[in-house]
């Protein structure tokens, strides 16, 4: 099915086979049954685990000290003279390999959030005030599980701060329940334009929005020699669709040429739908002399398409969604077909795993207080294997973007202090990405980039650098 600009957005919230994949567990506490559960920390209860004492750890970041002229009080919603209270919002991964569409979770995303968050407090906490967690998975084929993981984190519990925040589908709709209806700092979710601008509260994020990524790619495309001689045609899944008018005018801003346009309608997971809608719009694509396919959102189906219709290895394919290219899902049985998909993205996996903090700030503070934990080099895992990796680094990543705001924010503690804070933090390291910062006007942290390209052999598939790194902030 073709499509216009000036379509009014159609959001189907409908399961994404292969998504962002940032806040997902297949957890021990997980219930599976498409009912979002919850699971509470507090300080001394039996379900905080044991943890080692900090003098024996080996990687402690130290904490400031609290400002001993400024006292500590019940200064926000969620924020005790003593304690600070964030919800952790995870997608079940139980559902998702109980209905075939992956082959494997991503291990126990609780226990790595409890280890993370202990090792924070056994440093500290957060300018002497305890972080106590809530907890929340929601489903991922339930449009209202998102919202009512949202409505318990943010009106039920009185959170200071949601960390994960809803992904695929179900983001373009619950990332706002949080940061706009409920008025509550979020960190983490799927950013873009549309949902920042239903947004009241502070929001942050370690990665691009999606118009970042976008930008982003078209920029190193164009830098490094891809604008000359391409010919692009348009494609996304109808869940991707407010996207679509600033693809098109990005490509056009730049020169590209676009010689044609659709909007795939059928529904990841409707496998039939999708390639009974593909065939004809492929068909379109060698009408067009495209010599180049741009995939916005999730590009699962798309790839498949292409490759149904032979045209892989013979049509350039980019895509402005590195984390779906990814985590491609199980409806590409033969992941090679991926193989050439250039997309943007920032330092590796294995360049995340080999840098002394993410081992210190993430894999260590885990390995100490889970053994059970399977951690690995990222591209040691198989297909079928639980990948805490993914799990470790997406959990550690926003619990490490939220305390370095936080802990800048002063002891009193608010979100007009919050955003102050973040304010401050020009030039700081991730540990995913030693080169970040935030600023007025700057809420997503990576500074890093480059162009990458698919390689099924990476690992269970992945990309992998095509450019150097550089700094996009400049």
């Amino acid at each position: 099915m073709t499509h216009t600009r000036g379509r009014t957005v159609v959001r189907l919230l409908v399961l994404l086979v292969s998504f962002t994949l940032a806040a997902a567990a297949c957890s021990a506490n997980s219930s599976g049954d498409g009912v979002a559960t919850a699971v509470s920390d507090t300080p001394g209860t039996p379900d905080t685990p044991d943890t080692p004492d900090p003098s024996e750890t080996a990687a402690v970041r130290e904490a400031p000290d609290s400002d001993p002229d400024v006292p500590r009080t019940a200064s926000f919603r969620g924020v005790t003279a003593d304690t600070i209270t964030v919800g952790i919002t995870m997608l079940d991964f139980a559902q998702l390999t109980d209905l075939g569409l992956i082959a494997a979770g991503w291990g126990d995303q609780i226990a790595v959030n409890r280890a993370l968050i202990a090792d924070l407090n056994d440093r500290g906490g957060i300018r002497g005030r305890t972080v106590v967690a809530e907890y929340e998975f929601y489903s991922p084929i339930s449009a209202t599980a998102a919202d009512e993981a949202c409505t318990k984190l943010t009106q039920d519990v009185e959170s200071f701060a949601i960390i994960g925040g809803f992904l695929g589908p179900l983001g373009g709709t619950a990332d706002p329940c949080i940061t706009g209806l409920n008025e509550t700092i979020l960190v983490g979710g799927e950013m873009n334009a549309d949902e920042l601008g239903q947004s009241v509260a502070p929001w942050y994020h370690v990665s691009p929005s999606v118009e970042d990524q976008t930008v982003n790619l078209l920029d190193l495309l164009a830098a490094n020699g891809y604008i000359e001689s391409s010919n692009i045609f348009v494609m996304g899944g109808v869940a991707a669709e407010a996207q679509f008018d600033f693809v098109i005018e990005e490509l056009e801003s730049r020169e590209f040429n676009v010689v044609g346009e659709a909007i795939i309608i059928a529904a990841d997971g409707d496998t039939g739908d999708q390639d009974n809608e593909l065939g004809p719009v492929l068909e379109r694509v060698r009408e067009s002399g495209a010599d180049t396919i741009f995939i916005f959102g999730n590009p699962s189906a798309i790839i498949r398409g292409i490759a149904d219709a032979g045209l892989d290895g013979e049509i350039a394919v980019w895509s402005n969604d590195s984390a779906g290219l990814n985590n491609l899902g199980n409806t590409i049985v033969d992941l090679s077909v991926a193989n050439g998909v250039i997309s943007s993205g920032g330092p590796t996996d294995t360049e995340i795993w080999d840098d002394p903090l993410y081992q210190s700030a993430c894999s260590e503070p885990v390995a100490q207080r889970v053994p059970e934990a399977d951690i690995r080099p990222p591209t040691q895992y198989q297909e079928d294997d639980e990948n805490w990796f993914n799990a470790i680094r997406l959990a550690c990543q926003n619990l490490f973007l939220f305390e370095q705001i936080a802990t800048a924010a002063g002891v009193d503690l608010t979100q007009d202090s919050f955003v102050a804070g973040a304010d401050t933090l020009t030039s700081f390291a991730m540990p995913t990405s030693p080169e970040s910062s935030l600023g007025p006007g700057k809420i997503t942290a990576r500074d890093l980039e480059r162009l990458t390209v698919y390689d099924s052999t990476e690992g269970d598939g992945g990309t992998v650098p095509l450019t150097d790194l550089v700094n996009t902030t400049g």
